[in-house]
């Protein structure tokens, strides 16, 4: 399975400006889109009979002229409504009309709101529409005969292949601009965009097929990810190592098969420090992610007041007293879950430990207003994870929650930054993030994993993969990337409303990954 990669508009830009500078033309690549364009759209036709390509001002539109002219090369008829005047066209795009013209397509124009009519009559009469209107370089809304134009196309039952991205959805951050093409299938170039994921983006997206191969090299995807550190103004800069999806191989290399003659001691020991009065159950959610995601041991500092109840509420989890001394037998901290607000003193001091550690729930609250904590976490050298949910992510940046949700890559940016770790931002679509600032998008999830416990169990499940000591040849990056991908997967199968049974389900499609 191929690396699905993610670039910004910026970065896409840039990429085509590479690729015309190594020696592909600006017509070669919009004619590479057109042909790739044409080969979905012939595979997906309900019917043999007319397609519309709706044309806008840009490279956009002249992939849509391009994709015109392959399909009639299958002596499929095509209209091309262009909504800008066909004589304003110029450049690559322009030379895609005259090739278009010379093989047969119908062009015609709809350049005002009053024109309306012309794409409703094409629109009746077609079987297919291609949305060649905008593509990653919008960013303003959608008004006027494009908004129209929108409205006329959503209400139509035929379906819609996006070129590259969606007309009306922002490339970077997947925004609403006024209105959306909500496409049945879009067919990203060269490389998958943010917006293609992002807040409202998922919804019009459809069909996410595979980047199309336009001539841009992953060699050259990688210099535009580098080449965008290089920016004047930093509040806007995107300086990635690098961005892509987490994808089912991940999975493959956290979990393989478990050695015949291994124990339990193989598979690392977490213990989870958390609990207080009102809120015993997190830390045994963490115990039970921990055990689910195949740690080997799994146990519980909790506060005195609260040992009793937590230590006869567990079989297999082990639970002990903050004051003792039995953390310092654990392999990787979860610090957190449900812990209450008053352990500043005791978590500086776990701080303090060469251990790798999960940072979680209270205890980012607590370092969220406590600016020394925030610089022994950005100090630490040990191993260390945060894994805020986007309320945490704002108060340990210091903003609203529309801060961290309308730019959640830049946000998980701004945490590694700040805090010189890694990041798992949780929410739709959780982003990890390294120090090196590589940033893994997670595909997969359900709006059901909204659940009180979900995030403890994320929690154990990475303390577990952080204890693993006995090499298995996976990543780091491929150990917590794989862990998120996996509590999400289990989230989406049905059958569950507890975090306790989600746990179960974790550690049933673990126990199936390791079997190979």
């Amino acid at each position: 399975m191929s690396i699905t990669r993610i670039l910004t508009a910026a970065q896409m830009r840039r990429a085509d400006e590479i690729a015309i500078e190594s020696g592909i033309s600006g017509f070669d690549l919009m004619d590479r889109a057109g042909r790739a364009v044409a080969g979905v759209a012939l595979k997906n036709m309900p019917d043999y009979g007319r397609v519309l390509i709706l044309a806008g001002p840009g490279n956009n539109g002249g992939d849509g002229f391009a994709a015109a002219h392959h399909l009639r090369k299958y002596r499929i008829q095509v209209t091309v409504v262009s909504l800008v005047p066909v004589d304003s066209i110029v450049g690559d795009s322009k030379a895609h009309v005259e090739l278009a013209i010379k093989t047969g397509v119908k062009i015609r124009e709809a350049t005002s709101v009053d024109d309306i009519c012309e794409v409703e009559r094409w629109l009746s009469r077609a079987v297919m529409i291609i949305d060649a209107m905008f593509g990653t370089g919008l960013c303003r809304p959608l008004e006027g005969l494009m908004a129209e134009t929108v409205v006329r196309i959503n209400s139509c039952d035929r379906p819609v292949i996006s070129i590259d991205i969606a007309s009306g959805i922002c490339a970077d951050t997947g925004a609403l601009l006024g209105a959306a093409v909500n496409a049945t299938i879009t067919l990203p170039l060269a490389a998958s965009k943010w917006g293609h994921w992002l807040a409202e983006g998922r919804d019009y997206t459809g069909l996410l097929l595979d980047a199309a191969d336009i001539g841009i090299s992953d060699e050259i995807i990688q210099s535009c990810w580098h080449a965008s550190c290089d920016c004047e103004d930093d509040n806007n800069c995107f300086c990635v190592n690098s961005t892509c999806l987490i994808n089912k191989e991940y999975l493959r290399a956290a979990w393989p098969p478990r050695p015949r003659l291994s124990h339990k001691g193989f598979f690392g020991h977490v213990c989870v420090f958390g609990g207080s009065v009102g809120y015993t159950g997190a830390p045994q959610l963490a115990g039970l992610g921990a055990y689910a995601a195949g740690a080997g041991l799994a146990s519980i500092a909790c506060p005195d007041e609260v040992w009793s109840i937590v230590a006869s509420a567990n079989l297999e989890v082990m639970a002990h007293p903050e004051s003792s001394t039995a953390w310092q037998r654990a392999d990787a901290i979860v610090v957190g879950p449900g812990w209450g607000l008053e352990r500043d003193a005791l978590l500086e001091s776990l701080l303090a430990s060469d251990k790798p550690m999960v940072i979680d729930a209270d205890a980012l609250n607590i370092i969220a207003v406590n600016p020394a904590l925030q610089e022994k976490v950005a100090t630490r050298s040990a191993l260390t994870v945060i894994t805020p949910h986007p309320g945490e992510a704002a108060r340990l940046l210091g903003v609203d929650v529309g801060g961290v949700q309308d730019d959640r890559k830049q946000a998980v940016l701004r945490l590694v930054g700040r805090y010189n770790c890694w990041v798992v931002l949780k929410g739709s679509e959780t982003l990890v993030a390294s120090p090196q600032r590589d940033i893994y998008l997670n595909p997969f999830g359900s709006p059901h994993l909204a659940v009180a416990g979900s995030g403890d169990v994320l929690a154990g499940m990475i303390g577990a993969q952080l204890a693993r000591r006995k090499g298995d040849g996976a990543t780091l990056a491929e150990l917590i990337s794989s862990t998120v991908a996996l509590h999400a997967k289990a989230g989406a199968k049905g059958g569950w409303y507890l975090a306790g049974e989600l746990a179960k389900l974790v550690s049933d499609m673990r126990q199936k990954l390791e079997k190979g």
